[in-house]
């Protein structure tokens, strides 16, 4: 019953939401890995291909410009993460767009934070500015806006902002990319922790 629903949210989804971790886009050093993203993009223009609508929600920026920087590891404060977001970001968005243009089409940068969603007209700007996109044959990359992001505004991860985007659309699909081995009850590195093959029940 439970694979059939799926195929039946699979088949029948007009936009995909694809929301790709720092681990899935980085390198074993942490930096920006320009090939997985050159593949991403040839999946991406393969769904298109078949007449649906792709959002990218994607990490990434902080690893870009710590290759950018020169830093060997990732920084821990808070200025030093924003400025390495800060200066990666560019990078990310230039290395996604290239890897579109090669197929006949651009990328555009969406940088939001938690306050687009609380407020209503900002949360129907989002979704007006995405669906205007999508007439132009754009795919959105999506980020949270990470040099401006203070606890306050944070989304906590890109999960939840990939979850929010997805809220926004019509008949969305979710995908989540993750080198995690599916959906677990806790933190994965804790023994206790438990995958859950199925989520059956949400509020």
């Amino acid at each position: 019953m439970f694979s059939l629903a799926r195929r039946e949210v699979v088949e029948t989804a007009r936009t995909i939401v694809i929301k790709c971790g720092t681990n899935v886009l980085s390198r074993d050093d942490d930096t920006l890995d320009e090939e997985r993203i050159a593949a991403l993009v040839e999946q991406v223009h393969r769904i298109r291909e078949t007449g649906r609508r792709v959002v990218i929600v994607s990490s990434g920026a902080v690893g870009a410009g710590m290759g950018l920087l020169g830093l060997k590891q990732r920084p821990t404060d808070l200025p030093h993460l924003q400025a390495a977001a800060a200066t990666g970001q560019a990078r990310l968005m230039r290395v996604y767009d290239d890897a579109f243009r090669k197929h006949g089409y651009h990328a555009a940068q969406m940088l939001l934070t938690a306050n687009d969603f609380r407020s209503r007209q900002r949360y129907l700007n989002v979704r007006n500015t995405i669906n205007t996109l999508f007439e132009y044959g754009v795919v959105p990359i999506v980020n949270e806006n990470d040099t401006v992001s203070v606890t306050e505004i944070k989304f906590g991860d890109n999960d939840r902002l990939a979850a929010m985007v997805t809220n926004l659309l019509e008949d969305p699909l979710l995908i989540i990319l993750s080198i995690t081995d599916g959906l677990y009850n806790g933190d994965p590195r804790e023994p206790e922790s438990k995958r859950i093959p199925v989520v059956d029940k949400w509020d």
